[in-house]
Formats: structure tokens, C-alpha cells, sequence
């Protein structure tokens, strides 16, 4: 929900511009329903691509440059982040990914903004998109004895580009099982009554367009909080032998 609606677009004295769009990723079991959820969410706006981090290369998720077979000139060609501007990129398999691939996306995800210089083309092209990515834990089931760094193989550097880690575990509960499996069981039998919504898709994509509009302020009292939470998460950090999952940076504040 947070990603849906997004945060604000900023702008400092010196001319930085600070990402107001929120990445989120969900790491989770097998079977949680991850694939389904991103490509889901994917139907939410209208500049929302779904791609697969295993099968996707960094000029096939960012840009790259080719030769127009009649012309004979160079020309960009888009990638999946650039499709997505305004919009959202949904990223599965994120673990799969290639490391330099990763790399290849720090710009877009923290300034969102592709540099490319190739082939005498030097441009700076507009990513101004959400990342939705979706990982396994290592071993394929997330172990609750340890921590996240230690359930991801994904490095520091891009897991604090995402301002929300998801974690989804899947444990036996009796109760959820049994309506879970009554509701897909409905589905394969009448799925037009198997599912009972009281908003349907175009008014959640209508009010999510609306809401996306409004720029909020933050009350003097919500800023001392903000402060007073991550000078407290900093200092946790700072702690001898403190194993947190990942260290805190600024851009949790931003």
C-alpha cells in the first residue's frame, strides 16, 4: 500500500533531487504466493511492468544502445525500469539476479535516474519508478534463528536502496489452511463466488490515482519522531557486537 501511494517528490537548495517513490521487497518461502502478488500489483497502474530477475539482463532492466537497421544510426532502447517510469517495476526471482546486474540498477533505484554512454551517445535518462522485487531466503526456507542478512544473499549496498523489507513464512496454522484451501477449492469450482470484494479494481485504481496527487507535511511532532526512531536505530548500530540485520543509513531517514 505504502508503494502504491507513494511519498514526495523533493527537491533541496542545491538542486538534488531526493526519490519520494518507496522500493519494497518481499522475501518469503516457497509457495507464499509471491509471483502472484507482483504480477497483481502490477495491474494497479498504468505504467507497471512485471519481469523476471533470472531472465532479465542490466541493459534489459535499465537501457541500452542499438544500431536502426535502416538508418544505420544508434538509438536507446528502453529497459523495464525506463517502461515503468511513474510507475511500477515488478522485479520476481530478485535473488536470481547476476551480481553486476544488481549493480547495474543502484542509479536507477536511489537517484532513479540511467546513465549511458555508449556508441557516442552520453545520456542521462529519467527511472522514476517503485521497485517491487521478490527474493527466496537462502536454502528455501527462511530460518527464524537468524537473522535477515543471514536468510539473503544479496549485498548491503541494494537491500538499504529498499525502504521495506517483507519477510512472509509459511507455518502450519490449522485455521488458515482450512480457509485457504475451502478458497481455492471455490476458485476451481465457481470463481465467480469464490471471491467477495467490497471495492472493486477500477475504484482502488481511481482512488490510488487521487491519493497519489496529494502531498502531504509532516507535523513537528512526526519529525522529532522520525529523528528520535532512527538516532535510536543508529544507536542499536552502534553497539559492540550488535548483529542487526543490515546497518542503518540515511536513506531510511530520507
Amino acid at each position: 500500500t505504502l508503494m502504491l501511494f507513494g511519498g514526495v517528490h523533493k527537491k533541496t537548495g542545491e538542486g538534488i533531487n531526493l526519490r519520494g517513490d518507496i522500493n519494497v521487497l518481499v522475501v518469503g518461502d516457497p509457495a507464499c504466493a509471491k509471483s502472484q502478488f507482483l504480477k497483481y500489483v502490477s495491474t494497479f497502474l498504468p505504467r507497471a511492468v512485471y519481469t523476471s530477475g533470472k531472465s532479465s539482463s542490466a541493459a534489459g532492466l535499465t537501457a541500452t544502445v542499438a544500431k536502426d537497421i535502416e538508418t544505420g544510426e544508434y538509438c536507446i532502447e528502453a529497459g523495464a525500469l525506463m517502461l515503468a517510469d511513474n510507475g511500477i517495476c515488478c522485479i520476481d526471482e530478485f535473488d536470481k539476479m547476476d551480481s553486476k546486474d544488481q549493480v547495474a540498477i543502484h542509479e536507477a533505484m536511489e537517484q532513479q535516474t540511467i546513465s549511458l554512454a555508449k556508441a557516442g551517445i552520453n545520456a542521462t535518462l529519467n527511472a522514476r519508478t517503485s521497485i517491487l522485487a521478490a527474493a527466496n531466503p537462502n536454502g528455501g526456507r527462511y530460518d527464524r534463528s537468524k537473522k535477515l542478512k543471514h536468510n539473503l544473499s544479496l549485498p548491503a549496498p541494494i537491500l538499504s536502496r529498499f525502504d521495506l523489507v517483507h519477510v512472509m513464512i509459511d507455518e502450519p496454522d490449522e485455521f488458515h489452511d482450512y480457509n485457504l484451501a475451502r478458497h481455492i477449492v471455490a476458485l476451481h469450482q465457481h470463481r465467480e463466488k469464490a471471491i467477495h470484494v467490497d471495492y472493486n479494481l477500477q475504484q482502488l485504481q481511481r482512488y490510488i490515482r487521487y491519493a497519489r496527487t496529494i502531498r502531504p507535511k509532516l507535523t513537528p511532532e512526526a519529525q522529532r519522531e522520525v529523528v528520535d526512531a532512527y538516532v535510536n536505530l543508529r544507536r542499536g548500530d552502534s553497539q559492540p557486537g550488535s548483529q542487526t540485520a543490515y546497518r542503518i543509513t540515511v536513506r531510511q531517514v530520507e
